[in-house]
């Protein structure tokens, strides 16, 4: 085959739009190429193109020597692939705890029998947010084409001599029937569509189409076509299309895909006629980052899942732009010193190669097996490490006959506590009240009472305020709680949200590097359009003063639980990472906590000394003022389930400070 450059220059552009997908840069809330992803598809393209071309070509010979044909893709593929993976498995020995090693290792094995892509079908959503922390997810694609590669040669040399060496008509049926294949299973099996290897087998097609028609139909046939020096410049607006446009799921998400092949056949079929793209394409940088592509893209995702995993919060842009050059100067070491000798002709016999993989393979399957075997290797860490690590959290939300108390039903009602007698205490509030139900139903036990649980996920029971961004019907449904209350004559109400989120409008930031993710999550007083924000803020506390008054008017006795300490970062996660690395403890400044509550704890304070309210301060038990800090876990237990809310155990120290505070005001018996 002739040298083409702009086959390099396309493969540049597609490893650069993977790269930057995984990166995973953002710029004003929007992901930057949310179809970057699509650069894999284009991988394929090429690599049909080119193995057929080379295929067509020995069969023209006469025949396909399969030795040489399975060499050329061994000296190809394995040696850096092998490279990266046995310094990736020493990264993962020496930053991954257990259960993160263990993923690794199986990740790996089935990357070394080019099975990944049916291992993570079976385990892992390519686009969730636990796959940016996979070190190896990226290696389903070398599954597909070797996959592919088995019985692809003998199934061209077939078709070739059946179709007496036209065989482009052939491949189209093929590519067509696969390429049916996936669009009739995207919606209801999307993630075999992704992974498995036939329905990824009209990408690789399309490829072997192109390499067909243009060995019958030369590219100076083509460029006789009119108008045909822009299908090279259409191709390259169909795939920035792909790229800044793309979307993961659905019929619309596999539009792009097909637009990106579209593409890339375009300008593999059409290139080469002094067009523009071609002199784009063929221009040096673009040449050199084709040069190094494949190493790059090995190194890329290893590179950007360590660093994750090693970060306590979010990776700066700038860190970023850091990993990239990382990966970059990896892939060019790569090229120069693995893949490059390893494909010269006569630098290494064959059977040099094929005893140097063999015994590497043997070598990082023992390695990644014994990873399996010791569990993760456990011994890495200390006994207090260790237990740390297997600790778990879980919401503290009652299970009542199988089912969760966390219903906005307001009719069927959740009751906790003594339930053989009638409620006179209810629990309000959102999600973070729901997790305090467990352990107010042991305290309602003890002191023989029973309650309702009348609480909405996404709502703060403030009277008349409704969310801004998002269609809950709090203010109906705080407005219908009321109603319920009087009827139902309870006497006290424990109220426990997120008011504060709900107030400022937006998550939580610690000022250390945790930032909650996620949108903002303001109400405003529904009917009540502010002139800016600092009124819609002033009107919802307003509104939170304006409920507590409401509520004592009706003669209840109000325990307000304020919002307990946010973190930033989510917790179990965290600590295990800090646990893996010997950082801890995990914990937050009480002075963000207090600035983010300032306006709440302005509204309880105008009420505290009544003899029918109780104010329940959480930074009292879970920070110190003396160290200034709040704790999210103890030696063996962890207190939150995620960034915001209480675990089991962290609602149960938080119960037991409210019941210490009852008891002193004396609105419960003391204990004898």
């Amino acid at each position: 085959m002739r040298y083409r450059p702009e086959i390099d220059g396309l493969r540049a552009i597609s490893v650069v739009a993977v790269v930057i997908f995984h990166a995973e840069f953002f710029w004003r809330g929007k992901q930057i190429l949310p179809g970057g992803y699509l650069g894999v598809d284009v991988f394929f393209v090429i690599s049909g193109y080119l193995i057929t071309s080379i295929l067509l070509d020995e069969l023209a010979g006469g025949r396909v020597d399969f030795w040489r044909f399975y060499m050329r893709r061994i000296r190809r593929i394995l040696p850096a692939l092998y490279v990266v993976i046995g310094i990736s498995t020493l990264g993962a020995i020496w930053l991954l705890p257990p259960d993160s090693l263990k993923e690794f290792s199986r990740n790996g094995l089935a990357a070394l029998s080019f099975v990944a892509n049916i291992y993570l079908w079976l385990t892992q959503d390519y686009f969730s947010e636990a796959a940016g922390l996979s070190s190896l997810l990226h290696l389903w694609s070398l599954s597909v084409e070797e996959q592919f590669y088995v019985a692809y040669p003998l199934l061209l040399g077939l078709i070739y001599g059946f179709s007496l060496g036209k065989p482009a008509k052939f491949l189209i049926g093929l590519s067509t029937f696969s390429l049916f294949l996936a669009l009739g299973f995207q919606h209801s099996h999307p993630a075999e569509v992704f992974y498995l290897v036939q329905f990824r087998a009209w990408e690789l097609l399309a490829g072997s189409i192109v390499a067909a028609v243009l060995r019958h139909r030369s590219s100076l046939v083509l460029a006789e076509l009119s108008g045909s020096q822009l299908f090279p410049l259409f191709g390259g607006m169909a795939l920035l299309a792909a790229f800044v446009f793309g979307q993961p799921l659905g019929l619309t998400g596999y539009a792009f895909t097909v637009l990106s092949i579209f593409g890339a056949c375009s300008i593999i079929a059409f290139a080469g006629n002094g067009d523009l793209m071609t002199r784009l394409l063929s221009s040096r940088p673009f040449v050199g980052a084709g040069l190094v592509s494949y190493s790059l893209y090995l190194w890329h995702q290893p590179i950007f899942a360590f660093a994750r995993h090693y970060a306590i919060g979010e990776i700066s842009h700038l860190q970023r732009v850091l990993l990239v050059a990382t990966a970059v100067i990896m892939a060019v070491f790569t090229w120069l010193l693995v893949e490059r000798p390893f494909r010269k002709p006569g630098s290494f016999s064959n059977m040099t190669v094929l005893v140097t993989c063999a015994a590497t393979t043997v070598v990082l399957a023992i390695v990644l097996s014994a990873n399996l075997i010791t569990e993760g290797l456990p011994q890495r860490y200390t006994p207090d490490q260790q237990a740390m690590m297997s600790v778990s959290a879980e919401r503290g939300t009652l299970s009542l006959k199988g089912q969760d108390c966390k219903s906005a039903s307001i009719a069927k009602a959740c009751m906790i506590g003594l339930r053989s007698v009638p409620p006179t205490w209810a629990v309000l509030g959102d999600s973070h009240a729901e997790t305090l139900s467990d352990a107010l139903s042991r305290l309602f036990e003890k002191l023989g009472v029973s309650a309702e649980i009348l609480t909405y996920p996404g709502c703060p029971y403030v009277l008349g305020v409704d969310p801004v961004y998002t269609t809950e019907h709090c203010a109906n449904f705080a407005s219908a709680v009321l109603d319920k209350l009087k009827n139902d004559r309870i006497t006290t109400v424990v109220i426990n949200d997120r008011v504060n989120a709900y107030m400022e409008g937006t998550r939580f930031d610690n000022h250390e590097g945790g930032v909650e993710p996620g949108q903002p999550i303001p109400v405003e007083v529904k009917g009540v359009t502010p002139a800016n924000e600092l009124d819609r803020i002033s009107g919802v506390q307003g509104a939170l003063s304006s409920t507590i008054q409401t509520l004592l008017d009706n003669g209840l006795t109000v325990i307000y639980i304020a919002p307990v300490p946010e973190v930033g970062w989510n917790v179990p996660h965290t600590v295990l990472k800090l646990t893996a690395t010997g950082a801890m403890p995990l914990t937050t400044a009480r002075q963000a906590y207090l600035d983010r509550n300032r306006r709440v704890y302005d509204v309880l304070q105008m009420f505290d000394g009544r003899s029918n309210f109780l104010a329940v301060y959480p930074d009292d038990v879970f920070c110190s003022k003396e160290s200034g800090r709040c704790i999210t876990h103890t030696a063996n237990r962890l207190l939150y389930t995620d960034t915001d809310h209480l675990s089991r155990e962290g609602a149960t120290v938080l119960v037991d400070y409210m019941t210490e505070q009852l008891r002193k005001s004396r609105m419960i018996p003391t204990e004898r």
